[in-house]
């Protein structure tokens, strides 16, 4: 049957297109000569194989497997340049102390609270929130379990909606966001446009008066923030994982 598969192959219009179009995004970003750096080379070269692949008008069985091959390989490169550690699994939840007169804490009250426990407040509001709501009025009434080894730093947990950073993350994934990290160049960030709500991101170039917010599924075009404060809430550094690799 595999045999048969491997002879039938699969229409290259049934590629992955999105990582194809990242791994060779990542490639010409990481330019020839990158040093000592084997991951790097072994992206531009599958990229290479897959887009002859393609151009044939059919890809094998066993390129559909490397292509998985590559969308961890791809993933893994771009948590490495975002300083971004990955955890399998769910987070450990937490039940969060009330609020005054018993209500349950807002976002911005429990900070303190939670690290105290060692713990950061989690948000059943997905990243991509709605228009005019805001991150920080959403109701609080769970925390995470932060790990012993995470340095110190104000956090908040937030779960990830929509698909614009597959393969990276994931509907459902986790992500813990430090509050007020610089602004840097290939970090993952929670930010906040008028009109979209509130997104994560990959960012782009840094401008003086403005930032660029990229995504990793390459449906999804650029876009850009004033660099003024409460544009971006901060830089994520670590995801759980909502689903098997």
């Amino acid at each position: 049957m595999r045999q048969d598969r491997e002879v039938r192959g699969f229409r290259a219009a049934e590629l992955d297109e999105s990582v194809l179009e990242a791994l060779g995004a990542l490639a010409a970003d990481i330019g020839p000569g990158a040093p000592g750096d084997e991951h790097d080379e072994y992206l531009r070269w599958r990229a290479a194989e897959l887009r002859r692949g393609r151009a044939a008008g059919v890809l094998s069985w066993s390129d559909m497997k490397s292509l998985q091959v590559a969308r961890r390989a791809f993933s893994s490169a771009v948590a490495i340049r975002a300083r971004l550690r990955v955890e399998s699994g769910m987070p450990e939840s937490v039940q969060p102390r009330m609020g005054f007169r018993g209500v349950v804490a807002l976002p911005r009250e429990a900070l303190q609270a939670a690290a105290s426990e060692g713990c950061a407040p989690w948000l059943d509001l997905g990243v991509a929130a709605g228009v005019g709501r805001e991150l920080w009025d959403e109701p609080c009434e769970q925390w995470v379990r932060l790990p012993d080894d995470l340095p110190r730093g104000r956090f908040v947990a937030l779960t990830v909606a929509g698909d614009s950073m597959e393969p990276l993350l994931h509907q459902g994934d986790v992500v813990l966001t430090e509050i007020g990290a610089p602004i840097r160049r290939d970090a993952i960030v929670v930010a906040r446009r008028v009109d979209d709500g509130y997104v994560v991101k990959r960012v782009g170039e840094v401008a003086e008066r403005e930032v660029e917010l990229l995504s990793l599924n390459p449906e999804y075009p650029p876009m850009r923030i004033p660099r003024e404060a409460g544009s971006v809430v901060g830089t994520v550094v670590m995801r759980w994982c909502s689903h098997e690799q």
